[in-house]
């Protein structure tokens, strides 16, 4: 009985100490992206954002365009096919979105959202992902925008 109770102790306390540790790490994973929909859902897309339009055609050159900042930019840690699964995802918490529902919503719903999640970033929402207000040309963040809606049809290389 003793050798039991010994056996459990030292199976039990580690895995005690490293549930204790998990609650320590912060929101689950998924929190991050959770709240920005709710906040969407409760209060619509922020102003000025939710009356943005993009002002140019998708065009090809437009789309090749955002392909590239996509991958410079947002592969890292949305992976190539944008589910939330890039080499970076793995340390970052929440985890980034997953990106390939925007392709099935509709564009005057998808647009203003996906422009005001890059250009605001996820700071608000406890998540890393940077606002590219500042680094990116607006013109930049409708070709991202633009590509994005395509369902990203590039691949790895």
């Amino acid at each position: 009985m003793i050798r039991y109770a010994v056996a459990i102790a030292l199976v039990g306390a580690p895995l005690a100490a490293l549930s204790a540790a998990q609650l320590d790490q912060g929101p689950p994973r998924w929190m991050a992206n959770i709240a920005r929909k709710q906040h969407v859902v409760m209060n619509g897309v922020p102003l000025p954002y939710s009356a943005a339009r993009d002002p140019s055609p998708d065009t090809t050159a437009k789309l090749r365009r955002g392909m590239v900042l996509f991958d410079r930019h947002c592969a890292a840690c949305h992976g190539w096919s944008g589910k939330g699964t890039g080499p970076d995802a793995i340390d970052l918490v929440p985890a980034p979105a997953d990106l390939e529902w925007l392709a099935r919503t509709p564009k005057n719903k998808a647009n203003p959202y996906i422009y005001w999640s890059i250009a605001e970033g996820g700071q608000e929402f406890g998540s890393e992902m940077p606002a590219f207000k500042r680094t990116l040309a607006k013109k930049d963040i409708w070709a991202l925008t633009a590509y994005l809606r395509t369902g990203m049809p590039h691949r790895s290389p």
